[in-house]
């Protein structure tokens, strides 16, 4: 079985619970808060290591004590962070999270040493990777390195997997470079340049993206599931119904979730129905929540019914 290899951000994350106005000390009082490592880069990993992948990640941190903590974070959880070097003159990234009715709001964000990942870095710690292994990327580490590991995907057929996150960063290059991305239904809709309010809009956004250039599109589309779509047609494919309690990093453990499979030979449903699995777990909990394999394969078949195809209009 191959590896994964994930290059993204590490940060610390500050979920506040029960934000509310006030007059008094601070314009907005917490009732609540909970301090985690997190960072996208660094939660695909975590989540894909948990599932049973053996995992590298490449990314910068901060010498500092949120850098120690993620660091110590994911080895705990098994995965190679010898490609994830040290900045001593930048912090380690760090986001502040609004939590209401379990939706996720991130509030402040400041980078830190994530904006520091260079391409000679990255190209350093892929030597040696094939077609056997997955190469997962966030678009929240900078652009110029990105494009680069995009051109590197193309040139020796190690499979890209692409969370185009932020839209902004997103180019058409990247997204042929991508066996596949793995956007949100606001991030599917910031891709196009439309709104998604019409319940057609995850069709319509995944046409428009394999129009644009994408090999394979994965919209996600929360308590449906995930429309999957390539050149053999669009499927939204079913998923858990699970309570809501925070959505923090469920798109990270979808992404992971997905690797994995297909690192282990799934099928893109099989592997997208795995993906949902996991990802409707870690909303079942407060804070970042990285369900492992064994809990993942027991709900598997919980993943009812037939994937529904549409056809094309």
């Amino acid at each position: 079985m191959g590896r994964i290899v994930v290059v993204g951000g590490l940060n610390m994350d500050l979920h506040l619970f029960d934000l509310k106005r006030s007059t008094g000390q601070a314009p907005m009082i917490a009732g609540d808060y909970l301090a985690q490592p997190g960072g996208k880069g660094a939660n695909v990993a975590r989540a894909a290591a948990r599932l049973g992948a053996e995992v590298a990640l490449i990314g910068r941190v901060g010498d500092d004590e949120f850098g120690t903590l993620c660091l110590r974070a994911l080895d705990d959880d098994g995965v190679d962070t010898s490609g994830v070097l040290v900045a001593a003159d930048e912090p380690t990234g760090f986001v502040a999270i609004e939590l209401a009715d379990g939706r996720h709001h991130s509030l402040i964000f400041a980078p830190g040493a994530n904006d520091h990942v260079r391409w000679v870095d990255i190209e350093a710690a892929l030597d040696p990777l094939g077609p056997t292994d997955i190469i997962i990327v966030q678009a929240e580490v900078p652009h110029a390195a990105v494009l680069e590991l995009a051109a590197f995907a193309t040139r020796t057929g190690v499979p890209l997997f692409v969370d185009p996150t932020p839209p902004d960063r997103v180019s058409r290059a990247l997204l042929a470079a991508a066996e596949v991305i793995t956007p949100d239904l606001a991030e599917a809709a910031q891709l196009v340049g439309r709104g998604d309010t019409s319940g057609l809009w995850p069709e319509l956004a995944a046409r428009e993206l394999l129009d644009s250039g994408a090999t394979r599109v994965l919209i996600k589309t929360a308590e449906t599931g995930a429309l999957l779509g390539d050149e053999s047609g669009l499927w939204q494919i079913p998923t858990l119904e699970v309570d809501v309690g925070d959505e923090t990093g469920a798109g990270d453990v979808f992404l992971a979730a997905l690797a994995v499979a297909r690192i282990e030979g799934a099928d893109w449903d099989l592997a997208t129905r795995f993906a949902n699995a996991a990802s409707a777990l870690s909303v079942a909990a407060t804070g970042l929540m990285l369900p492992d394999r064994d809990t993942v394969q027991e709900a598997l078949p919980r993943v009812g019914g037939p994937s529904e195809r549409f056809e094309r209009r």
